[in-house]
C-alpha cells in the first residue's frame, strides 16, 4: 500500500521520502539546516538549494542547477573544507534513494509503454536485469546504518551515481536534456560529488 503523503515536520524526519516526494533541493536543504555550509564546502565550492545562497556566495552558472532549484557556488576566499560530517552524508544517501526511486518509477512507466517487436520494453530481459540492479543498490542503501563509516558512505553514494546513471538511460536520448526531469540524475551526483568525503582525499571530496 502506497503511504500516504507526509508534510511538515513528517517529511523532514524521513529524507528518503523527502527526496521522492519534495525533490532534491528540499532534501539537500534538510540535510544542511544548521550547518554552516562556508566553512564546510570542500575549496570552497558547493552545491546548495538556490533559495539559501548567502550574499556573499558567488553562484557558477550550471545549465541544469537552476531547473531543479539548486545553485553551484563558491566563496573565492573559504578554507579547505572537509565537506559533510557522517550522519549528514548518510542523509544525503537517503535523499538520493528518493530522487532515484521516482525517477526509476517515472522510467519503468515509459518502459511499459513502448515496445521492441510487440513486446513491452519493461519485459527484456536486459531491462529487467537492469531494473534489479538499480533495485538492489535501494536495499543495499537500506540496510546502511547511518554509523557505517566514511569508506562505506562514500561506496554507497558512488553507487547510488552508477544507479542514476542506468535509470537516465531508460530514457533513451530524452534523459540527456536540460529540459528532462532525468537532469535531477546528474544534478544528484554532482552534489555527492560536491559533499561527499572521499577516502583517501584528506583535502575535502573530489
Amino acid at each position: 500500500m502506497t503511504a500516504p503523503p507526509a508534510t511538515g515536520a513528517g517529511l523532514a524526519a524521513d529524507p528518503r521520502r523527502l527526496g521522492r516526494e519534495a525533490g532534491l533541493a528540499a532534501g539537500l536543504a534538510a540535510v544542511l539546516a544548521g550547518l554552516d555550509a562556508r566553512a564546510l564546502a570542500p575549496r570552497g565550492r558547493a552545491v546548495l538549494p538556490a533559495a539559501d545562497v548567502p550574499a556573499e556566495a558567488q553562484v557558477v552558472p550550471h545549465v541544469l542547477a537552476g531547473r531543479e532549484g539548486l545553485a553551484l557556488v563558491r566563496w573565492p576566499d573559504a578554507g579547505p573544507g572537509r565537506g559533510l560530517p557522517p550522519g549528514r552524508v548518510a542523509a544525503l544517501a537517503a535523499v538520493r534513494c528518493g530522487v532515484l526511486e521516482a525517477l526509476l518509477d517515472t522510467a519503468a512507466h515509459r518502459l511499459a509503454g513502448r515496445d521492441f517487436a510487440g513486446t513491452p520494453l519493461s519485459e527484456l530481459q536486459l531491462v529487467q536485469a537492469a531494473t534489479a540492479d538499480v533495485v538492489t543498490v535501494l536495499h543495499t542503501a537500506a540496510a546502511t546504518p547511518p554509523d557505517a563509516g566514511p569508506d562505506a558512505l562514500a561506496a554507497l553514494h558512488e553507487q547510488l551515481t552508477g544507479a542514476g546513471w542506468t535509470v537516465a538511460r531508460f530514457f533513451g536520448a530524452e534523459g540527456y536534456l536540460a529540459t528532462h526531469p532525468a537532469r535531477v540524475l546528474h544534478l544528484s551526483a554532482l552534489t555527492a560529488d560536491v559533499w561527499v568525503p572521499r577516502p583517501g582525499h584528506p583535502e575535502g571530496p573530489a
